[in-house]
């Protein structure tokens, strides 16, 4: 490959490492920069690292003669890397983009031929060998191709040869549940965070922080947003509060379960009701609902027990957050660690009885028994003690056998569904065991 395409070693790194790599690249006067990028990922954080980018190859004052952007539809692909094949006005060089392409996509099927894309022959189906034969070809000294994307298929040619030709910068972050996923996006959100407190000389109180991921959820740019209308609501005070969260945002997190079991909590019968037809509305079924019901009756059971037993003494009605968080949460801690304990115990010893009797292994999760699944996270697990010492104990026990009942009924009787589950929750909310 020619000298233009010498670049480091790493040929994948993560969207936190763009600014060393840039550092390093920039002091090492051997290397010489990648003449193709791809970023792929969350919209906010490929913004960010194009940016850096971009930084590098091409000066600011350079970009109105240097600079080319494209959409990075098929259409516009051979305009592009004709473009980018055409000498630069300036000996700065020329960057082209292609932003936001599909063609990385596991949805897009490569049809057409090398021959077809080296001739310019632009049909829907060439635009990615067109891309391949660019990569194969030699680009002129100086110029660069970015390429950003929502997300990539690593089995792909494209992705396989832009990976061997350049630099790929994972711009990614899990979206599930799990720890690992909520360890990687909690660390998003702090290095978002300081990013901005920095350019605004604030501080935002731990309890805050938390409690803003859980109004927000997952979402980057949701969550930039709220924490510049905190920035602009503090004015000239330095510290961001819980309180300030509470009076200055409401809750954006596109979570319609937990709305639902949320509305159920605080006896809220009418957006129990409102968010049951939604959710029914949009394809869920009666028996999911009835299982997020169920899941949520047996955590605020549990929570009410840990609270009023010796173990969770320190609690106290009107405890504030933080010192719940510093109090109250490292027995919450070993609570569930005892419990996790107790589950293995049961397991092995379930397990060896199965195993003596030639039946197959069965594990027990228990997961959803934990009062805190993610101790790193203290604030949903302080609303919800909170929400459950407004029942007594006995009332959560009525709910149990209200959605049992009603489970019997949604498979066995002739009834309507929607009617069966909206009387269990008209039970549940007016502490009625009908």
């Amino acid at each position: 490959m020619p000298s233009a395409f010498q670049r480091s070693k790493l040929t994948v790194i993560k969207h936190n490492e763009v600014q060393r790599h840039i550092k390093r690249l920039t002091q090492d006067k051997g290397s010489v920069p990648c003449p193709v990028y791809l970023l792929y990922g969350e919209e906010v954080l490929i913004k960010a690292a194009l940016q850096t980018v971009l930084n590098v190859l091409i000066p600011e004052s350079s970009r109105q003669y240097s600079y080319e952007a494209w959409d990075g539809t098929h259409e516009n692909v051979l305009a592009a890397v004709q473009s980018l094949n055409t000498y630069a006005l300036l000996e700065s060089g020329k960057v082209v983009s292609l932003l936001d392409s599909p063609l990385f996509s596991a949805t897009q099927k490569g049809t057409a031929s090398s021959d077809n894309a080296r001739k310019g022959r632009s049909v829907p189906g060439d635009a990615a060998q067109i891309l391949i034969a660019a990569l194969e070809d030699k680009f002129p000294d100086n110029h660069y191709l970015i390429m950003t994307a929502a997300a990539v298929d690593k089995r792909r040619r494209l992705y396989k040869l832009t990976e061997k030709a350049g630099l790929v910068v994972d711009c990614s972050v899990p979206q599930g549940d799990r720890q690992a996923d909520r360890v990687a996006q909690d660390a998003v959100l702090r290095e978002s965070m300081q990013g901005l407190l920095l350019k605004h000389d604030k501080v935002l109180e731990p309890s805050a922080f938390e409690a803003l991921c859980d109004m927000t959820g997952f979402d980057i740019r949701t969550f930039q947003n709220n924490l510049n209308k905190l920035i602009d609501y503090v004015g000239d005070r330095k510290k961001i509060t819980l309180e300030d969260i509470s009076v200055a945002l409401e809750r954006t997190k596109q979570d319609p379960i937990y709305a639902f079991t949320n509305a159920l909590s605080e006896k809220d019968v009418g957006n129990a009701l409102f968010y049951m037809d939604s959710l029914l509305s949009n394809g869920y079924h009666e028996l999911q609902l009835l299982a997020a019901a169920v899941n949520q009756v047996r955590r605020l059971l549990v929570i009410r027990h840990f609270a009023t037993a010796s173990a969770g003494g320190a609690w106290q009605a009107g405890m504030s957050y933080n010192t719940f968080r510093d109090q109250v949460m490292p027995l919450i801690q070993t609570h569930d660690t005892a419990l996790k304990e107790q589950l293995a115990d049961w397991d092995r010893s379930l397990s060896g009885d199965e195993e003596m009797a030639g039946e197959p292994k069965k594990r027990l999760t228990g997961t959803d028994l934990l009062i805190a699944p993610n101790p790193n996270n203290a604030y949903p697990v302080y609303k919800l003690m909170q929400k459950a010492m407004t029942f007594h104990a006995a009332e959560l026990l009525d709910a149990l056998k209200v959605l049992g009942r009603a489970d019997g009924h949604l498979k066995s009787s002739g009834q309507p569904p929607r009617s069966i589950l909206a009387d269990a929750i008209l039970s549940i909310c007016s502490g009625l065991d009908q």
